[in-house]
């Protein structure tokens, strides 16, 4: 994790919050997003508007405009994802963690994903298991999902970094 003063200039600070998708999509610009009270990294309290950025989410057929905040002291850049989703991945983690045991459990992928995408899960689960909990975690995917998840460590990721953890 990241000291005190948060992630490093160039990491994104990923704001994690419990609002709905499709609300957001309903309401668009309109949606009512609450503002950070402080910076998560210089806890300046001059945080204003920086726009919006679309995202792309499974289970909608257009990017969603989502919010962005930046402290005018530090430069910081926030940005809102939803809670339930891993940063730069696009379905929920629910359904993520769900695939993956069904694979373990039955030795097939579930009809509805794409088979490539969850053999990328499944591959990145096995390389994080190996790299931060050791080879003896291997035999216990579910297991590692979830004490990797608990750590802040996205299980399913590729990128080489660990994430900024979420912040509110």
């Amino acid at each position: 994790m990241y000291g005190p003063g948060g992630p490093p200039k160039g990491v994104p600070m990923i704001l994690s919050l419990c609002v709905s998708i499709k609300e957001i999509v309903e309401r668009g610009r309109d949606f009512p997003w609450p503002r950070p009270d402080s910076c998560p990294r210089c806890h300046g309290n001059r945080v204003w508007g920086h726009g919006y950025v679309g995202a792309l989410f499974d289970g909608f057929v257009q990017q969603v405009l989502i919010k962005r905040w930046r402290c005018p002291d530090c430069r910081c850049v926030m940005r809102v994802r939803p809670a339930g989703y891993f940063a730069r991945i696009q379905a929920p983690i629910v359904s993520i963690r769900a695939s993956i045991a069904c694979r373990m459990r039955t030795g097939r992928w579930p009809d509805e994903l794409s088979r490539t995408r969850q053999g990328h899960w499944l591959r990145s689960l096995g390389r994080r298991i190996v790299a931060h909990l050791g080879v003896q975690w291997i035999d216990r995917p579910m297991a590692g999902f979830d004490h990797l998840n608990e750590k802040g460590i996205i299980p399913v990721s590729r990128f080489k970094r660990k994430c900024a953890p979420d912040r509110v």
